[in-house]
């Protein structure tokens, strides 16, 4: 939000206008205003998610009688999405892109991506671990994206694999533009605006495949 309002020259509550904001999205959209020199355009989503946070200040504002004019904003549309088919990757495909990690020159961008696949993790949380979040048989994620830390037990294979520090200090080194690499290197191409996520999304689809495995295999069991 802090972002938000300084790109659009931080104006007083008072002043602010839909025509802003519209502003504001459509320089967005075409990527003339970035936050992060990783991604340049964002996705309708993105913005669509930027309103409702503004929109949301001005009516908790007259919740608390702190605003007794109309949302400035409870006019703009947002944008349609049509719901996005989520990509995940086969085991081949996995094979594939791990071999191409390990050609990389970012020495941790395998261990990064197995992070992920193993846990389901999203990118920064993986890539941002700290010595003090490995226990024994276990990665503890904190500060996530839910607000809530999470628990997540890993093989003992994967964790051999882990940097030995506990200290709490990055582990590893930023490597997305090396991801990107691998991925283009293993020839496997994402809907937009799933690069990293896709690790992610793998995780939880085959995850529900085991469990439907098992399901159907004890399922069988009882009925025999």
């Amino acid at each position: 939000m802090a972002f938000a309002c300084e790109a659009m020259g931080n104006p007083l509550a008072t002043d602010f206008n839909a025509k802003i904001f519209a502003s504001y999205r459509e320089q967005r959209l075409r990527g003339k205003i970035t936050c992060s020199n990783r991604v340049k355009t964002v996705t309708p989503r993105t913005v669509n998610w930027e309103l409702a946070y503004f929109r949301a200040i001005f009516n908790e504002l007259r919740r608390l009688d702190e605003w007794t004019t109309p949302n400035p904003l409870e006019n703009v549309r947002v944008f349609k999405i049509s719901e996005s088919e989520m990509a995940y990757l086969t085991i081949e495909e996995i094979r594939t892109l791990l071999a191409e990690c390990e050609n990389s020159r970012s020495k941790d961008l395998t261990t990064i991506v197995k992070i992920c696949l193993a846990t389901g993790a999203r990118w920064s949380e993986a890539e941002g671990l700290k010595g003090n979040q490995i226990r024994a048989g276990q990665i503890i994620y904190v500060k996530t994206k839910g607000k809530k830390n999470r628990a997540v037990p890993i093989t003992e294979k994967l964790q051999a694999e882990l940097p030995l520090s506990r200290k709490a200090q990055l582990l590893f080194k930023p490597c997305y533009s090396a991801f990107r690499k691998a991925m283009q290197r293993a020839g496997i191409e994402t809907p937009a605006g799933q690069l990293t996520h896709v690790l992610r999304h793998t995780f939880a689809s085959h995850f529900m495949m085991n469990v439907s495995y098992f399901s159907g295999y004890w399922g069988i069991q009882i009925l025999r």
